[in-house]
């Protein structure tokens, strides 16, 4: 299986409020953004809006 299944499998626990995207997504750029040596909360978010700026 591919990791997007994998992650895809994973209940959401947030409200519908606070959902503005998938948990899968959200799960994959943070595991990028790891492995790219992000080691804050700040560069995992500038990892993963870097191509939209």
């Amino acid at each position: 299986m591919l990791l997007p299944t994998y992650l895809a499998a994973i209940p959401d626990p947030r409200r519908a409020q606070g959902r503005w995207y998938r948990l899968e997504h959200v799960l994959l750029f943070s595991i990028l953004a790891i492995l790219s040596d992000a080691t804050s909360y700040r560069k995992v978010l500038i990892i993963s809006i870097w191509p939209i700026c």
